[in-house]
């Protein structure tokens, strides 16, 4: 089991301080992962509603916070934050969230445990659900979908328009289903030989994927107005966004709801990672942070 407090999660001085956390008002993590936001939240008074799809990370929250939430500090719900309003219904906390984060990243330990197929350093196969109660897998993608579906997918969800790998895993599917990580990644390294740059090749495919599989953007689009509205007036929306496709509809909204007079957005000139930081964690070298803050009427 990891340890949370030996894992620091991402843009956490930042975070910390667009929280503006008050002691005894309650916030909520909706990608909760090891917990390394919430400990922070709860390290300076704050009262915390965790969700996370994962398994593994309720079952990590259990074992690295008990005490907390046997003191009622900390509130953890296994449900994806596309469900918040309804969690939030729930816990009768509607209104009453003075601030709410939301990180899209997929969490180090999702990528570091070889079996769930998040990473191509690993040989595994092609899971990638962060939710193991969904049904489709991403080798079900590469065995389902034609070359121009494929394409779009690689190009919508990863930002990489490169049709030949699309092509290749369909003709190669005739005789070999592409069922692991490394058969993946050996075909992407053959259609871009000699390719350079601190990306692997396969780096946009496996993200593409991994967003299709777990439906992440349309999840992303569902939550935002549910978070805006659970939040307490004067209350603070964070997200932290690891690709384009994320923080283009993070922007939008958030933009959108200052034009309509109901919000502040403090970060048109998004918040990344300090040089320190992308020297300790290479992870931390995409995020990028935004800060919504509810006006008071």
């Amino acid at each position: 089991m990891t340890d949370a407090k030996a894992h620091i999660p991402v843009l956490f001085t930042e975070v910390m301080e667009a929280l503006q956390i008050q002691p005894g008002n309650w916030y909520l993590d909706g990608t909760f992962g090891r917990g390394g936001h919430t400990r922070g939240i709860l390290e300076r008074g704050g009262k915390v509603l965790a969700m996370d799809v994962d398994q593994t990370a309720i079952e990590a929250a259990q074992a690295n916070f008990e005490k907390e939430i046997a003191e009622g500090k900390l509130t953890i719900v296994r449900e994806n934050f596309d469900q918040l309003s309804k969690v939030v219904t729930k816990q009768e906390l509607r209104g009453k969230i003075s601030g709410i984060l939301l990180d899209f990243g997929v969490s180090s330990p999702q990528i570091d445990t070889p079996e769930r197929g998040f990473s191509f350093q690993y040989d595994a196969e092609l899971d990638m659900r962060m939710d193991d109660r969904l049904g489709v897998k991403a080798k079900d993608l590469l065995a389902l979908l034609n070359e121009r579906q494929l394409s779009d997918l690689f190009a919508e969800h990863g930002e990489d328009a490169n049709r030949k790998i699309a092509r290749e895993i369909v003709y190669r599917r005739k005789k070999q289903v592409i069922t692991t990580t490394q058969q993946l990644a050996h075909l992407i390294e053959e259609v871009k030989p000699g390719h350079r740059g601190h990306l692997h090749p396969a780096t946009k495919v496996f993200q593409a994927l991994r967003v299709a599989v777990n439906g992440e953007l349309d999840s992303i689009h569902q939550v935002l107005p549910q978070a805006f509205a659970a939040l307490t007036e004067g209350g603070r929306l964070v997200t932290i966004s690891f690709h384009e496709g994320e923080d283009r509809i993070v922007k939008n909204f958030f933009n959108q709801e200052e034009d309509d007079g109901k919000a502040v957005h403090l970060t048109h000139k998004v918040i990344t990672a300090s040089e320190q930081e992308l020297e300790e964690n290479q992870r931390s070298r995409s995020a990028k942070l935004r800060i919504l803050e509810k006006k008071t009427v």
